[in-house]
């Protein structure tokens, strides 16, 4: 409905009300007693003084009574208007918020969407369309479930069932699937809103760095030297084929232990120092260590070297060794 709807709306009812009605029956009924007192005194000239005085008293008392109805009316005239004013600022208030809210979908270079809870997404993003290249109707009218990866259906299920009980996810990847068939990984943040009945979410799209990721994964891999990514206490975060086949661990399994579980215990000490120079000075080092290979010490060339953030602090520590006791040098 739109302003004057609302308003010939208002104005009806407030026409309409009861003190109205009873103002017009108040006026009808002092023309007729009017009336029948002219009538009265034509047609029965012996009407008592009793009776002429209960006459001139109803008419001023339903006067009275009138013109408390209109007073009444009035303020129910004035109270509608207010109510009027008050819908009318409210409504000027959410078309600016809904104007507000399509410029920022709109300009916004994050991938966002709303979404229903009955699987369709109730608006996005300008972004959202350009990158998965679909038209903006045919993603409000698609469940969003049919653009999903069928290998992340059920996560993206279990994180929706998160989402409902009121727990913000941030950071959960899945894939969807884009017009030219291709998928694209995207980061979400996400959030429920109980009293709205709708979810909001924001994405990012990770697909070329995720690529880039894996890539560099396989150049490691590629690579005969040991390498092995850990944090400032030692728990490793990445390593190569190589390191993890010395060890006898799957790189899966080694992500999260400490490094020191395959370094000899002759040797701990030793790296721990080299670590804490590296930390300092954030320059590589080399110097020799004793790794247990295989469950075999055997002697390594390592150099330790710092990963640093944008603002030059370090946040990592990478090592690179090489099998000195091997023939080859190599292995």
């Amino acid at each position: 409905m739109d302003l004057n709807e609302k308003k010939k709306t208002i104005e009806y009812f407030s026409f309409w009300k009861l003190q109205n009605k009873i103002t017009l029956i108040s006026l009808i009924a002092i023309l007729l007693l009017s009336a029948l007192f002219v009538i009265g005194s034509v047609a029965l000239p012996n009407i008592s003084t009793l009776q002429i005085v209960a006459f001139i008293v109803m008419i001023p008392a339903l006067a009275c009574f009138g013109i408390a109805a209109s007073h009444l009316s009035n303020l129910e005239v004035v109270k509608a208007q207010r109510e009027y004013e008050r819908l009318l600022s409210r409504l000027s208030e959410t078309e600016d918020s809904q104007i507000t809210l399509d410029r920022f979908f709109s300009i916004s270079s994050d991938l966002m969407a709303v979404a229903g809870k009955d699987g369709h997404l109730k608006k996005v993003s300008k972004s959202l369309v350009n990158t998965l290249g679909y038209s903006e109707a045919a993603l409000l009218s698609t469940p969003f479930f049919e653009f999903i990866h069928p290998d992340d259906k059920e996560s993206t299920r279990e994180n929706i069932k998160t989402l409902n009980l009121g727990v913000r996810s941030v950071g959960f990847e899945n894939r969807y699937r884009a017009a030219d068939g291709t998928y694209r990984t995207l980061s979400w943040s996400a959030a429920a809103d109980a009293e709205l009945g709708v979810r909001f979410a924001s994405a990012r799209d990770v697909t070329d760095e995720r690529n880039f990721r894996n890539r560099m994964q396989q150049i490691l891999d590629s690579s005969p030297f040991l390498l092995v990514v850990k944090d400032n206490n030692g728990t490793i975060t990445n390593c190569n084929s190589a390191f993890a086949s010395s060890v006898g661990v799957r790189r899966d399994l080694l992500v999260g232990q400490n490094e020191r579980n395959f370094i000899a215990p002759e040797s701990i000490s030793s790296v721990l120092e080299k670590e804490q120079a590296v930390q300092s000075s954030l320059k590589p080092l080399t110097f020799e260590e004793v790794l247990v290979n295989r469950g075999v010490a055997v002697r390594h060339l390592s150099t330790i070297f710092p990963i640093l953030d944008q603002q030059g602090q370090i946040v990592s520590l990478g090592k690179v060794s090489l099998n000195v006791d091997s023939d080859t040098g190599l292995k």
